[in-house]
């Protein structure tokens, strides 16, 4: 044996990614949390002392719960620079979103502080020990600004854990970096059973749509995540000359100014940056009444419609047929923008209300899909894969598929059990 591997979340599920890889010395990949409508659950809790942490990207799924492990614990954790400065915005809104609706948060602004204490800023490809016995080594995993595949090494074998990532360029970024070896994978498996369309003929079908409802007059709402989908967005409709006034509202306005302070991650930062100038930030409630009296365009979050300033305008134009609601992201079961998709109706004031504006979903997943995925399993062709972060349908059939098609060992996690390798 030279790595035994412990599934704390999201194994046969999607959400809190918490892992423990044990090859003498300890390291926990990721500690997310997985946020629902009706609650929020945590990972399995850490038993063991551990000698590091690593994160793979800020997205809540993979660092929601980190600060936790700083009520008592000062391990030294890794992540990219904007991984942190991300994760640390979204921590924040999680505490004040859990003070509004008078929810518990199992740490402070106390805890934040610590895990930035006790965080080491590392780079892709840069190999660093991180243990007396093991090292480590990011590479650009392609999923969000920031995000990191995490190849780690011990007695001569290598176990790459992919976090979310995508092989594929988008927009922004240039997609993830590949070219690698690895014996062992801890892959995600989202996508397992699906191809996404071209990126090229999703964007052009997005802005196809938003022109329509300009054409009658009428504000094309997208509600979008605010980490790198809302700068997508931005960046997608300024470069295709969308001719109207851009608006983006909420959390989106903060991680841009991340994402162009962290310029080196980005394929084309010039153009991410021309977008944002070509775009108005919109600050306050009177603003956003005004805006609605003109055909616009508005990106603003929460992208599932569970809450911000989304909903402000949603509220104000559901009924207006010649407006549009277009949907970008995954849509999580129970969350009002599913309902939308499902049933094309919204809770407004506690009552189920009819949408006649125009309502339709586009595949921006930042994920890799199965092609790409098996395209980088025959990459890597490591012995073993194991399978996590993906729903039962999805991932027993995959790990099916990976066997026949590349003849590659492969199985799933389950949660709180260890597989040896």
């Amino acid at each position: 044996m030279v790595f035994k591997i412990e599934g704390l979340g999201a194994c046969r599920e999607v959400g809190r990614s918490a892992f423990v890889v044990d090859a003498g010395d300890k390291i926990l990949l990721d500690y997310g949390a997985k946020i629902e409508p009706e609650r929020t659950t945590y990972p399995l809790p850490v038993k063991t002392n551990l000698n590091a942490i690593v994160i793979s990207h800020a997205h809540l799924d993979h660092s929601g719960y980190l600060p936790h492990l700083f009520l008592t614990g000062n391990t030294l954790c890794y992540m990219t620079q904007p991984t942190l400065a991300i994760a640390e915005v979204l921590w924040k809104d999680a505490l004040k979103i859990a003070d509004i609706e008078s929810k518990e948060i199992k740490y402070s602004k106390q805890e934040i502080e610590h895990t930035k204490t006790f965080t080491f800023l590392a780079l892709y490809r840069r190999h660093l020990n991180i243990t007396k016995h093991m090292s480590m080594e990011f590479y650009d995993a392609g999923h969000i600004i920031g995000s990191a595949m995490v190849k780690l090494m011990h007695k001569n074998k290598s176990l790459l854990y992919t976090g979310d990532f995508n092989p594929l360029p988008t927009r922004m970024l240039a997609g993830a970096d590949t070219n690698l070896e690895a014996d062992y994978v801890i892959s995600e498996s989202t996508y397992g059973t699906t191809n996404h369309p071209p990126r090229e003929q999703t964007e052009k079908e997005f802005v196809d749509a938003i022109n329509e409802t300009l054409d009658k007059g009428g504000i094309a709402l997208v509600p979008a995540f605010a980490v790198s989908r809302s700068q997508e967005l931005i960046e997608i409709l300024y470069s295709y000359k969308v001719n109207a006034d851009v608006y983006l509202d909420g959390m989106g306005q903060k991680i841009f100014d991340i994402t162009l302070a962290h310029s080196e991650y980005l394929k084309d930062p010039r153009t991410l940056k021309k977008a944002m100038q070509n775009c108005v930030f919109v600050q306050n409630e009177r603003q956003r009444a005004k805006l609605l009296k003109n055909p616009c365009v508005v990106v603003s979050s929460a992208g599932m419609l569970a809450g911000g300033p989304a909903l402000y305008y949603l509220k104000r134009m559901y009924n207006d047929p010649k407006s549009s609601v277009y949907l970008t992201g995954y849509q999580v079961e129970k969350t009002p923008g599913r309902q939308l998709i499902e049933k094309g109706t919204i809770g407004i004031k506690g009552e189920e209300v009819r949408v006649t504006a125009d309502v339709r979903k586009f595949d921006f997943s930042a994920h890799a899909d199965k092609n790409s995925m098996l395209a980088c399993y025959k990459k890597w062709n490591p012995e073993k894969i194991l399978l996590v972060h993906g729903d039962p349908q999805t991932m027993d059939p995959f790990a099916e598929l990976i066997k026949q098609e590349l003849g590659i060992e492969t199985s799933t996690l389950e949660a709180g059990k260890a597989i040896k390798l």
